[in-house]
C-alpha cells in the first residue's frame, strides 16, 4: 500500500514537470518575439517620401473649323426615265411601216407616227361607207323634190293623201339611213386611225419587239419608249436627314448634285428635288425623294476627266450618288465620328503657357452624320482649342496632355545632312 502511494506522487511530479516545460517554452518564444521586434524597430531603414512623377499623355489633335457650305444629305439610287411605256396598237394587223426612231433607236416627237399597220380593209370599208352616204344623200335630195311636187298636187286635189304620206315616209326612212351611214363612217374612221400608232410624248426608243411584216395582236408590245430628255433618281432618305432639307415638304426644289462613274471616270450633273413620296417605306422607314436632272446634256467632270468616246449620257440603270443641299446652320463643325464620345461629348486640347496643355471636356449637339464625319453644334467655343482624335483610357477634365504636333522636331533631309558633313 505504501508503494502505491509513492507511485501516485511520482506521477503527479511528472505531470507538473511537463506543464512547467511548456510554460517555459511559451515564455521563451514570447520573449524572443518581443526582443526581435525591438531589434528590427531600432535598426529599420527610414524611407524618404518623394513625389511621384507621372508621365504626360501624348495626343493627336486637329483644328476645329466651322462649315462654310450647306450640310450634305447623301443618298444613292439608279437612274430611271421620267416616263417609260410599252408601245402597242389597240387592234391587230400586219406591220407595214416603222418610224426610223424605232429601227435605229432614235429620237421622236409627240404625235409622230411610229407604227403603221395594214389598213387596206379599213380604207375599203370607209370608201364603201362614203359611197353609200353619197347615194343616200342623192335619194334624199330627189325625195325632197318629189315631196314638194306631191304637196302641190295634193293642194290642188289632183293626188290622194295616201300618196303624200308615202313620200313623206320615204323621206324619213332615207334620213334615218343617212344618219346610220354617217355613224358607220365615224366607226370606219376610228378603225382606220387605230391602224396608226402615234408617239404619246417626246422621247426615244429603248427596245423594239417587231419588224416590218410581223402580224401583231391588239395590245401586243411593239416597242418600249422613254423620255430621254428627263431622267430621275429615287433616293431613300432617313427621316432625320429629310428634316434638314429646306423646303422639302413645302413645294420647293432643293438643289442637288448627281455623280455617276463610267469607265473609271466620274461625271456630274446638276439636279433638283422634283417630288417626295407621300409614304414611308414599311421595312426601312425611309422617305423616297425623287431627284431630276436639270439638263442631261450639261455634264461636268471631276478635275479633267475625259474619254475618247466623249462624255456618256445619264444611262438608264446607272448607279448614281446624290448629294442634296441641306441647311447651313451656325456654329456647326465637321469632326471625325470617332471623336464624339457618348453621343455628345468632345475632348478638347487647351494649350497652356507652359509646356503642353490640359484636357477640356465640352458638350456638343449632334446635328448630322455623314458617313465617318459628324456635324456638331458648339455654342461659344473658346478660341485656340483643338479637337483630340486620340483614344484615352481615362479622360478627366483638367488632366495634363501634350500635343504631338507641338513636339515635332525638324528632321534634316539627306541633302542637308551631306551639306553639314
Amino acid at each position: 500500500m505504501h508503494e502505491g502511494k509513492l507511485k501516485n506522487i511520482w506521477g503527479y511530479i511528472g505531470v507538473g514537470l511537463r506543464e512547467l516545460f511548456w510554460i517555459v517554452s511559451a515564455g521563451a518564444v514570447i520573449f524572443g518575439g518581443i526582443a526581435g521586434f525591438k531589434y528590427l524597430g531600432e535598426n529599420r531603414e527610414v524611407v524618404k517620401v518623394e513625389p511621384v512623377s507621372r508621365p504626360i499623355t501624348l495626343v493627336k489633335t486637329i483644328d476645329l473649323n466651322p462649315i462654310n457650305a450647306p450640310l450634305p444629305i447623301r443618298g444613292e439610287g439608279f437612274v430611271q426615265p421620267f416616263r417609260i411605256a410599252s408601245l402597242a396598237s389597240q387592234v391587230g394587223g400586219q406591220v407595214v411601216k416603222l418610224h426610223p426612231a424605232i429601227t435605229e433607236r432614235g429620237i421622236f416627237k409627240i404625235g409622230d407616227v411610229l407604227v403603221r399597220l395594214d389598213d387596206s380593209a379599213e380604207r375599203a370599208s370607209l370608201t364603201q361607207t362614203i359611197a353609200n352616204i353619197e347615194a343616200t344623200q342623192a335619194r334624199l335630195d330627189l325625195n325632197a323634190l318629189l315631196l314638194k311636187r306631191t304637196e302641190s298636187l295634193r293642194a290642188s286635189g289632183t293626188t290622194s293623201q295616201a300618196t303624200l304620206d308615202q313620200v313623206r315616209s320615204q323621206k324619213s326612212e332615207l334620213a334615218a339611213n343617212l344618219n346610220s351611214l354617217q355613224a358607220a363612217k365615224k366607226s370606219a374612221e376610228v378603225a382606220l386611225n387605230r391602224k396608226v400608232v402615234k408617239a404619246p410624248f417626246n422621247g426615244s426608243v429603248l427596245s423594239k419587239s417587231v419588224e416590218i411584216g410581223t402580224v401583231v395582236n391588239g395590245g401586243q408590245s411593239i416597242a418600249e419608249i422613254f423620255t430621254q430628255s428627263r431622267m430621275e433618281i429615287n433616293v431613300p432618305v432617313r427621316e432625320a436627314d429629310a428634316a434638314l432639307i429646306p423646303g422639302l415638304f413645302s413645294g420647293a426644289a432643293p438643289v442637288a448634285t448627281v455623280s455617276i462613274e463610267f469607265a473609271g471616270k466620274t461625271f456630274l450633273w446638276a439636279a433638283n428635288v422634283s417630288r417626295v413620296a407621300p409614304n414611308l417605306d414599311v421595312r426601312t422607314r425611309t422617305l423616297a425623294v425623287t431627284v431630276e436632272l436639270n439638263d442631261i446634256a450639261a455634264i461636268g467632270t471631276q478635275q479633267d476627266e475625259t474619254l475618247a468616246s466623249g462624255a456618256p449620257p445619264a444611262m438608264i440603270n446607272s448607279f448614281a450618288k446624290v448629294v442634296i443641299q441641306g441647311i447651313h446652320p451656325d456654329d456647326t463643325f465637321p469632326i471625325p465620328s470617332t471623336a464624339l464620345h457618348a453621343g455628345k461629348y468632345l475632348w478638347l486640347f487647351a494649350p497652356s503657357d507652359t509646356n503642353g496643355g490640359v484636357l477640356r471636356v465640352l458638350e456638343a449637339e449632334l446635328i448630322h452624320v455623314d458617313g465617318e464625319t459628324s456635324y456638331v453644334k458648339i455654342k461659344n467655343l473658346p478660341k485656340k482649342l483643338r479637337l483630340i482624335t486620340t483614344a484615352l483610357s481615362t479622360a478627366q477634365d483638367g488632366m495634363r496632355l501634350r500635343d504631338v504636333r507641338d513636339d515635332l522636331i525638324d528632321i534634316p533631309t539627306p541633302l542637308e545632312q551631306v551639306a553639314d558633313e
